[in-house]
């Protein structure tokens, strides 16, 4: 690990050379493993178990994906399982911080030790976000099964102070609160949780992709009939947070559709574990058979979208290939009418509350993503 202390003129060349050559890609999503270590209610892995595919992503795809790094500003290690169950993953956040990338990724917590933390620190790792479903232990542990709260906010309270002792400004920590029917009473104590600890950021989040009715009676987005409940919960945390200096944000609790979602496939891809190469990573899940996903009342099944192979092609000739760029022709397509939309609204031509977009791709129609979720 001697070879982190390198002069700083190096970094710099790297710098220099990474920004003379072409970015086509704001990040690449890498999904390092598809197992898990807990065993949460609304995640496939839990769900979908007797059709999941879990294994690592073997070494020498990842070194096929990390040509590719001087075409990117930000690479993110995480997917559908937890990245620190994969043996390499330092290895990995190294050679993406040697290629000048920052680097990122989410976990559950459980296994951010001692060891492990201060070598994310000596890495330099940029983001680290830490998932959690309650402030109450007994409210997360029925969300995050298999997961101890307390465990999670003492290893965080750790890396903190290592981080703070040593004088460093990475990573920075974001907690990230899933919003359910269950535990939305609870997020004004998870902003004082996460202010207490010192962490940078609380992003509340919803539970955007269900694969089963069970997973979707836990939504908080667009549950109607408590919306105001959950309104009132949200302006709470946000008062506490803005008297704590606390970075928070919370996702909509209404659907609206949008241009582009915030996945962002013209900017964006993932990769999953074996190897494909998708828009995002609710059309990469790691299963042979087609998505079953829950939209509007209605139990669909969506085919899994990928458009190359990482082990047999280069990523650009990938992202350049005919039916990539004719899926990411139909959002630009609604990118534009958005804005040509927004040109006649300011102009006085057509009401603020009149909206058309262009169809999105077939496989995006049901994905609560394209409603804000």
């Amino acid at each position: 690990m001697h070879d982190l202390f390198l002069p700083k003129w190096v970094g710099l060349r790297k710098s220099f050379r990474r920004r003379a050559g072409r970015l086509f890609l704001d990040a690449i999503q890498i999904e390092v493993t598809s197992r898990c270590n807990i065993r949460c209610v609304m995640c496939p892995v839990t769900v979908l178990a007797g059709r999941w595919a879990s294994h690592h992503l073997p070494w020498e795809t990842f070194l096929r994906v990390a040509r590719a790094f001087t075409s990117t500003k930000f690479v993110h290690l995480q997917g559908w399982g937890e990245p620190l169950l994969n043996p390499r993953l330092f290895d990995m956040i190294k050679v993406a911080k040697d290629a000048g990338c920052r680097v990122g990724f989410t976990t559950n917590g459980t296994l951010l030790g001692e060891v492990a933390s201060q070598r994310l620190l000596d890495l330099h790792l940029d983001l680290l976000a830490v998932s959690i479903a309650g402030a109450t232990p007994q409210t997360h542990a029925a969300i995050r099964v298999g997961s101890d709260l307390l465990q999670i906010l003492n290893n965080l309270r750790r890396l903190l102070d290592l981080r703070a002792r040593q004088k460093v400004p990475h990573p920075k920590v974001e907690i990230f609160f899933l919003m359910t029917k269950t535990n939305m009473a609870e997020l004004p104590a998870v902003v004082d949780l996460t202010a207490s600890m010192g962490a940078d950021e609380l992003v509340a989040t919803n539970l955007d992709y269900v694969p089963t009715e069970d997973q979707n009676g836990l939504k908080a987005f667009a549950c109607h009939s408590l919306r105001q409940a959950f309104a009132s919960a949200i302006e709470d945390a946000k008062g506490r947070a803005k008297a704590a200096g606390l970075a928070f944000r919370a996702y909509p609790l209404d659907p609206e559709e949008v241009a582009v979602c915030d996945a962002n496939p013209l900017k964006i891809l993932f990769i999953s574990c074996d190897g494909k190469v998708s828009p995002c990573t609710y059309l990469g899940l790691s299963i042979p058979s087609e998505i079953p996903r829950v939209f509007n009342g209605q139990n669909l099944s969506v085919p899994r979208a990928w458009f190359g192979d990482i082990r047999e092609q280069e990523l650009e000739e990938i992202w350049k290939g005919p039916e990539y760029r004719a899926f990411r022709q139909r959002f630009v397509a609604r990118r534009n009418a958005a804005v040509a939309r927004s040109l006649t609204v300011i102009a006085g031509f057509t009401p603020a509350s009149h909206r058309v977009f262009p169809p999105a791709p077939d496989a995006c129609h049901s994905c609560p993503k394209l409603f804000g979720a």
